[in-house]
Parts: structure tokens; C-alpha cells; sequence
């Protein structure tokens, strides 16, 4: 029982002991730099930053033990007509358990930083006014996406980063270029420009960035033949610039990224054919497992991409996502390549709302890891071919609003897809349609036709036969 009680009580005094603590000293200094370094503010805030222990000032959360700062909320602490902040971005790198910075309202022009800095992650607050003018060159990773800032990306992010490996800048209200044709970012892994206002043509200065693995700069306002500009990157494994208005060709540089594992040029303004080498990216050749990638430790950004018919977001250190092509709402002509048939390692094809003609191949139905194929809004026409009944893990697959004919095939997955897969098809017949087919529901058109051929055909033989044998008489 003594032994008991006694160490219950020094459990108590431990408990206490942590608790006198309180935060770290040098969190609650660089708390007092922040502040000194906001110059004016109003006079209600900071009331009761007058005692010792920082984990009770305002707008200050700790963790259960009082010894590590949480959170930093700082809301219009300054009048609208008072100076520019700009803050020194290393202080915050102080607070090492920091989970959430929210800085609203505080006139905020930019931010300084002071070298040995390697890694920055502001994301997902709520600063404004311009991007900082200064960086350290020894940056590894910046991280400034989810925010409200705006104007140009700084020239010293451009072209003074020789160490960056990790650049985050998505969904902010960014303007201008993306990168000069001087620019130099030779590390650079990973590439999140997506969501923002960003003009002018692809960043051709990209092609000394031959180490990026993820590239997504979609919904933005990019222009221009993305084939005179995209370079050769050859361990890229995600390429998505969904949402701008490139045009031209489709470019054949893209054969040659034998890595790439993700596509999505959807929402341009593309035109031309398919190219016929896609199958030399050796990727998508290969099995079908989700591939996986990683971010760097820290980042809280990912990639966003249709998959079967919703809008996912892929993201964690440990990235696994779908290998799929997404070329759909462009202004694609011509047949389906049949080299894109032998893409047996992706799971998602979208050409959707192009102006592709031709028949269906019959050998789509070799994709047997396909999950999600949408051939809707082209002018495809002729029979739905019975090959694609054998895609064993089809659960998507939408050829509405072609020039279809024929019967319906309805075995296996195909049981289960809805009106909405066949819709604006005036021809096509059988469930789920309510349009009944002529003659035996039983016998799709492309065998009743199959039939009718070689009986055609022996027909022609006893004919030829018959004369054959009159001319021997």
C-alpha cells in the first residue's frame, strides 16, 4: 500500500513538474519577435500577455502537457490602414509541433527569412498580399499553397533555388508566367502550381528540371502549342495540365516519358489523332497495381483526378494512385490507335468529348485491368464490340451520344450499367434501353451479321460448284 501511494505521488509531482514548465523558451521568444515585429497593432490585442506562462496568451494553443505550442491565431490584430507586415518566416519555424497558423486580416505584404532554413510549409492559412521577395538559396522544400496570395511568382524562386526539391504554390490567386526561359530549378521532384491564374506558355525552362517526378499545373490560364513546348522529362510519373487552353497536336514527347503513370490533358483545346506510339510508354504496358509514389516528409499536398467519374484527391508521403490516360473535352479526331489496345497496365481511359470517329476496337477488350472506360460525345460508330464483355473489373463505361447500332451486349459487368451508359444512340437496341431489338434478342447484331455472311458465303461456293460441275458435263 505505502509502495502504492508513494508512487502515485510522484506520478502527481511529475504531472506537475511537466505542467510548471510551460512552453518552450524559445517558443515563447520568438511569440515576443512575432509581435514586435507587427509594429502597430490594436490596442485589445495581446491583453494578457503580461504573464508568464505563453500557453494562456491569447491566440495561443498548446498541446495536453503545456510544453509544446498547437496553434497560432492571430485575427485582425492590425487596422487596415496601417503598414505592411512582413514577417520573418523562420521564427515560425520555432514552433516544432505547430499544427495550425492562422494569420487572417493582418495586412501582410510578404515575408523575409534569415539563412540555414531548409524546409517551409505555410500551407493552407490564410496570408495575402504578394509571395515573398527573398528565400535562402539552401531551401529544400517551400510550401505556401492554400492561401490568398497573389501577383508574380517571385524571380528568386524562378531562378535562385539551386537546392529546391519541393515547390508548393496551388490554389492561391497567382498571376503572370510560371518560369523564364533563365530560370534553373535543376533538383526539382515535385511541381504543385495548380489553381491559380497562371498565364503564358508551357515553362520550357522546365527541361533542366530533369529529376520531376509529379508536375501539376492544372486550372490555370496556360496557352500556346504544348508541343513546341513540353520537353522530354524522364522520370516523370504524374503529368496533369487539366483545365487550361493549350493547343496544337498532342505531343509526341510524351512517348518517350517510359515512366509517366499518370496522364490527364483533359479541358484544352487539343486537336489532331492520338499519336500511335503511346505504347512505348513502357508503364502502362506493365501489371496494374496502383503505382506508388512519395511526397516529401511534411507536405500536405496531393493531386486531384478523375476517377471513375468523381473528383479524388490522391495525396500522403506514401502516394499510391491509378495509372489512367484523361485526354477527354479536347478536340481529338481520328480512330482510336491501335497501339493504345495494348495499354494493359492502366485502369482509367477517358476520350470523352472529342470528335473521334471510326468503329470500337474489338481490342479494348485486351485492357484487362480497366475499371473505367469513357468513350461518350465522339462520333464512334458501328456495333459495340462483344470483346468487351470479358474486361473482368469494368465497373464504369459510358459510349453514349455516338452513332452506335446494334444490339446491347448484357453479359458478365455489362448486366449492370445503366440508360445513362447509352444514351443519344438512336440505334442501339436492348437492356437497359426500352428500345427492343428486331428478330432474336438473343443473338447480338454483330453475330447475326457474322451469320449471315457465311451463309453467303456457302451459297456463293455451291453456286460456283454447281456451274463447275455443269461445264465438266
Amino acid at each position: 500500500m505505502g509502495i502504492n501511494t508513494s508512487f502515485c505521488w510522484c506520478f502527481i509531482l511529475v504531472l506537475l513538474w511537466f505542467q510548471s514548465q510551460g512552453c518552450l523558451e524559445e517558443e515563447r521568444a520568438a511569440l515576443l519577435q512575432i509581435k514586435d515585429s507587427m509594429g502597430s497593432y490594436l490596442s485589445s490585442a495581446f491583453s494578457n500577455w503580461y504573464v508568464k506562462e505563453c500557453c494562456d496568451w491569447e491566440g495561443v494553443v498548446c498541446d495536453p502537457s503545456h510544453t509544446r505550442i498547437q496553434r497560432i491565431f492571430f485575427p485582425h490584430l492590425r487596422s487596415d490602414d496601417s503598414e505592411p507586415w512582413f514577417p520573418n518566416a523562420t521564427l515560425f519555424a520555432e514552433f516544432k509541433d505547430l499544427r495550425e497558423l492562422e494569420l487572417p486580416g493582418n495586412h501582410i505584404g510578404g515575408f523575409i527569412s534569415i539563412q540555414e532554413l531548409r524546409h517551409l510549409d505555410l500551407s493552407g492559412n490564410s496570408f495575402n498580399g504578394n509571395l515573398p521577395m527573398f528565400f535562402t538559396d539552401q531551401l529544400q522544400m517551400l510550401d505556401l499553397s492554400n492561401n490568398q496570395f497573389q501577383g508574380e511568382i517571385p524571380y528568386s524562386i524562378k531562378s535562385n533555388m539551386s537546392c529546391l526539391l519541393y515547390l508548393g504554390l496551388s490554389q492561391n490567386n497567382l498571376t503572370g508566367d510560371l518560369f523564364p526561359k533563365n530560370s534553373s530549378l535543376p533538383n526539382l521532384r515535385w511541381l504543385h502550381l495548380n489553381n491559380n491564374r497562371l498565364s503564358g506558355t508551357f515553362p520550357y525552362a522546365l527541361s533542366k528540371s530533369m529529376k520531376l517526378r509529379i508536375l501539376d499545373i492544372q486550372n490555370n490560364e496556360l496557352s500556346g502549342e504544348l508541343s513546341s513546348y513540353l520537353p522530354v522529362l524522364p522520370k516523370l510519373k504524374i503529368l496533369i495540365l487539366r483545365g487550361n487552353q493549350f493547343e496544337g497536336q498532342l505531343p509526341v514527347k510524351i512517348c518517350q516519358m517510359r515512366d509517366l503513370h499518370l496522364l490527364d490533358l483533359s479541358e484544352n483545346d487539343l486537336s489532331g489523332d492520338i499519336p500511335d506510339c503511346v505504347d512505348n510508354v513502357t508503364s502502362w504496358l506493365g501489371r496494374s497495381e496502383n503505382a506508388v509514389g512519395y511526397l516529401p516528409d511534411g507536405s500536405r499536398n496531393g493531386f486531384v483526378f478523375t476517377f471513375k467519374g468523381r473528383r479524388l484527391i490522391f495525396k500522403g508521403v506514401l502516394l499510391s494512385f491509378p495509372m489512367g490516360v484523361d485526354v477527354s473535352c479536347n478536340r481529338l479526331a481520328g480512330k482510336i490507335p491501335i497501339q493504345m489496345t495494348r495499354l494493359k497496365g492502366i485502369r482509367i481511359l477517358n476520350v470523352s468529348n472529342n470528335l473521334l470517329t471510326g468503329q470500337i476496337p474489338s481490342s479494348l477488350g485486351n485492357l484487362e485491368n480497366l475499371e473505367s472506360l469513357d468513350l461518350s460525345h465522339n462520333n464512334f460508330f458501328g456495333v459495340l464490340p462483344h470483346e468487351l464483355v470479358g474486361l473482368p473489373v469494368l465497373e464504369i463505361f459510358n459510349v453514349s451520344f455516338n452513332n452506335l447500332s446494334g444490339m446491347i451486349p448484357i453479359a458478365n459487368q455489362f448486366g449492370t450499367f445503366l440508360n445513362d451508359s447509352y444514351l443519344g444512340n438512336p440505334d442501339l437496341c436492348g437492356q437497359p434501353l426500352s428500345i427492343k431489338c428486331n428478330g432474336s434478342t438473343e443473338t447480338p447484331p454483330i453475330y447475326a451479321r457474322a451469320e449471315k455472311s457465311v451463309s453467303i458465303m456457302y451459297f456463293a461456293v455451291l453456286i460456283g460448284l454447281f456451274f463447275i460441275v455443269i461445264c465438266l458435263e
